[in-house]
Parts: structure tokens; C-alpha cells; sequence
């Protein structure tokens, strides 16, 4: 599988987040059993061992502000991610300029005063 498509995935196992991640896979399950990334058990209920993938997506997001922990591979894909203008005003919300709000917000004030 070609590495974008790979980062595209929603789930994906310890050993391909190592991959993408630049992590050793005892690093990954290590961050898997402390609950550090969010993880899909999939398995019959009451199992001892399910199999676990890590939510991909869902780390991609919470890594967007959190960058104290965040490797060389992924500062770099998630650098990518903020340069392309529909995925950064996807993943940050942004619709407007900063500028415009605060302009807007100063006139509705002095309109009120």
C-alpha cells in the first residue's frame, strides 16, 4: 500500500503506525496500553485479547496542536496538511479572517455605544 493511502486509513495496526510514525512498535503498544491514542478493540465480547488498531485519523487531529511528542515524519505530514487551504480550514474551522471578526466585533460596539 502506497504511504499516503496508508495515512488516509482510519485504522490501522501497531506495526503500520510504527511504520508511519517513525516509532518502535514497543513504543506504540506501550502508548496503547497507557490509553495515549485512542484505539478500536475489535474482538467477541468478553475476549482477553481483542485485536486493537490505532484510530489514525483521530491522532492526526489531536496532533494538530500537540507537538511536544510528534516525531520528524509527522511534523512533516502534518506541515503538508497545513499547507494545502482545504484541509487547513477543515481542520481548524476557520471561515473567516481574524481580521474581519475583530473589525466587525469593534463596529458592533461602537454601534452600541
Amino acid at each position: 500500500m502506497d504511504l499516503d493511502e496508508l495515512r488516509k486509513q482510519e485504522s490501522v495496526s501497531p506495526e503500520e503506525f510504527a511504520y508511519l510514525t517513525g516509532r518502535t512498535i514497543k513504543a506504540v503498544r506501550n502508548l496503547m496500553d497507557r490509553d495515549q491514542i485512542d484505539v478500536n478493540r475489535e474482538g467477541f465480547p468478553g475476549s482477553l485479547r481483542p485485536k486493537r488498531f490505532v484510530l489514525l485519523q483521530l491522532y492526526w487531529v489531536k496532533m494538530r496542536d500537540c507537538r511536544s511528542i510528534v516525531t520528524t515524519e509527522e511534523k512533516e505530514w502534518i506541515n503538508h496538511l497545513m499547507k494545502t487551504d482545504a484541509a487547513y480550514r477543515r481542520v481548524t474551522n476557520k471561515t473567516t479572517n481574524n481580521a474581519f471578526r475583530r473589525n466587525k466585533a469593534r463596529q458592533q460596539l461602537n454601534q452600541s455605544l
